[in-house]
């Protein structure tokens, strides 16, 4: 029998994921407690909650410096870290860049609203990033923009085609839509995507070290 926590443990995860991952409560409150165990919930920049991995987080540094982006759309918000991570080092990149952050609940910890360039880099908003208002008012504020979008949000196969469907058209020949934690339901999402759309491919040499979390993303 599951207890109150195990529950709590069980509905975190699917409000994580989704619920198409076939596993059973027992299954997951196991993975969730190795989860929780690990290093990377412990990251925070700065001062504020990162659930990032670092190698993965160079990568993108990466690629933000190679494309230099207008405005990074970042789907899936959780406590700001990674949104005023991402602010910081646009700033030296693209000095008039701008990040969208989403997600369905304003989880953000008070440094990552207060600090000074979420308030001038960052917008935030409430809501799915697949609800059709907010696909257009995102699509609104790209216009014209040279574009990177980023998803880790809802890590189910389901919402990343749905994001992807909603999102890639944004993103020019040179930029990026980023999928991270792709083992976990989106590489099944990103691999139907790939086969229907040719103008995309799955940038491989972005996978040098073995701890990333964008598989085939």
């Amino acid at each position: 029998m599951l207890g109150p926590r195990k529950a709590v443990d069980v509905e975190s995860y699917e409000n994580s994921v989704g619920k198409s991952h076939g596993l059973t409560p027992e299954q997951i409150h196991k993975l969730v407690k190795e989860l929780q165990a690990d290093p990377v919930f412990q990251n925070k920049f700065p001062g504020t909650p990162t659930v990032q991995t670092p190698s993965d987080a160079w990568i993108v540094m990466e690629i933000l410096h190679e494309v230099k982006p207008d405005l990074i759309i970042e789907a899936g918000t959780y406590q700001g870290g990674s949104a005023v991570l991402w602010a910081i080092i646009l700033e030296h990149i693209n000095p008039d860049g701008r990040v969208i952050t989403i997600d369905i609940k304003d989880q953000r910890e008070r440094g990552a609203v207060e600090i000074p360039i979420a308030r001038e880099r960052i917008d935030f908003l409430l809501g799915s990033s697949t609800d059709p208002e907010i696909v257009a008012e995102v699509h609104r504020r790209a216009r014209g923009k040279r574009v990177l979008v980023l998803l880790d949000s809802l890590h189910s196969k389901e919402h990343v085609a749905a994001e992807l469907k909603a999102y890639a058209s944004l993103v020019p020949i040179g930029s990026y839509v980023i999928v991270q934690d792709t083992l976990v339901g989106p590489i099944r999402a990103i691999d139907e995507f790939l086969a229907t759309h040719d103008t995309f491919i799955a940038d491989r040499s972005r996978e040098r070290y073995s701890d990333t979390n964008s598989v085939r993303g």
